[in-house]
């Protein structure tokens, strides 16, 4: 279900230690764009850097734990005694951390962040428009003239949506204007292939995929914001004069980082069944630290990380389009309709 993630955060949440670093960490995220977009204070980045280099020394022990024993059974001596370890890393090597040096481990990181953003996103899309499509049939009586409406209608939407942006970016053609056409040139074609894909298997098997419009609405939604994501980026770098969207982009990540943690802690038995190395503890705290790296990463040389942004941006896209393709065709074919009350 659409909503499962939310079962998977209320798991997470009856575990004080996951509390603990969750706080710090949004704490952590916010003083970064605060110094980053207001503040710009050295004291602030000093500070920012040693608590990072502690919640990032207290996670990777905390990791490595976690192969051992899930954390419930693990005494909390051995909790202390991973802060105190923390605490040394912080205090003597929290600058070596985040060195140039350790770009390697920040692509890593980054990449890291990409594939699983970009997957549980595609997820969210998938999830939401097949969840509304099921929704519609299980009307029995009205359910096939309902979602051929609801077809047409987000097809209609979308359209509409679609021409206005392009008008939008075609307004002044710049370098960054251009690549946000060819960017929705992508989409519009990749779309047209899926379609067909629908109608092909109507034709043939009788079955419709109805939601594959409010598929293409939301995930065009989300591409779109890859696009100010970095437009922004790019024309105000780290001077952003637009706040309001410094602060939703803030609000769509955070969304993204509970939802991707809540919907892997949501499959905690299955991943116990599946994965014996790997428990949900353990992807828990390793995507964290990844997350947590990016971020405070950020503090250093701006400009470095500014080169990173195109990367970042053209990644994430990509990995996205890679899963609305690979996992859209799949989806037309493996989707079973089902109550949405189950």
């Amino acid at each position: 279900m659409i909503l499962s993630f939310i079962s998977g955060l209320k798991g997470i949440f009856k575990r004080p230690i996951y509390i603990i670093i969750i706080f710090s960490f949004i704490t952590i995220w916010i003083g970064i764009l605060l110094e980053r977009e207001m503040i710009h204070n050295l004291i602030l980045s000093n500070i920012l850097v040693f608590f990072g280099a502690l919640l990032i020394g207290f996670n990777i022990i905390l990791f490595i734990f976690s192969f051992f024993k899930p954390f419930e059974k693990i005494k909390k001596i051995y909790f202390i005694v991973a802060l105190i370890l923390a605490l040394l890393i912080a205090v003597f090597f929290r600058e070596s951390i985040f060195l140039p040096t350790f770009t390697l481990f920040y692509l890593i990181s980054i990449n890291v962040n990409l594939f699983f953003t970009a997957f549980f996103a595609f997820k969210l899309c998938m999830d939401s428009s097949t969840k509304v499509d099921d929704y519609l049939y299980s009307k029995k009586k009205i359910g096939k003239v309902l979602r051929v409406l609801g077809f047409l209608l987000f097809g209609l939407i979308y359209w509409i949506i679609g021409v206005l942006f392009v008008r939008f970016f075609t307004i002044n053609i710049t370098p960054f204007t251009q690549v946000a056409i060819n960017i929705l040139r992508i989409i519009l074609w990749t779309n047209i292939f899926l379609i067909i894909i629908v109608i092909v298997r109507l034709l043939v098997t009788k079955k419709f995929s109805a939601y594959i419009t409010l598929f293409f609405l939301l995930t065009f939604f989300y591409v779109i914001y890859i696009i100010f994501d970095f437009l922004f980026g790019k024309l105000y770098g780290t001077e952003s004069e637009a706040p309001l969207y410094v602060i939703g982009s803030f609000f769509l990540d955070l969304f993204l980082f509970f939802y991707i943690i809540g919907s892997i802690y949501d499959k905690v038995d299955y991943l116990k069944k599946k994965l014996k190395l790997f428990r949900a503890d353990t992807i828990t705290i390793f995507l964290i630290i990844m997350k947590l790296y990016v971020q405070v990463s950020k503090i250093f040389d701006k400009a470095d990380i500014n080169d990173f942004l195109l990367f970042q941006e053209a990644g994430l896209f990509l990995i996205f389009m890679f899963f609305t393709l690979l996992f859209g065709i799949y989806s037309i074919f493996a989707h079973k309709y089902k109550s949405p009350n189950k």
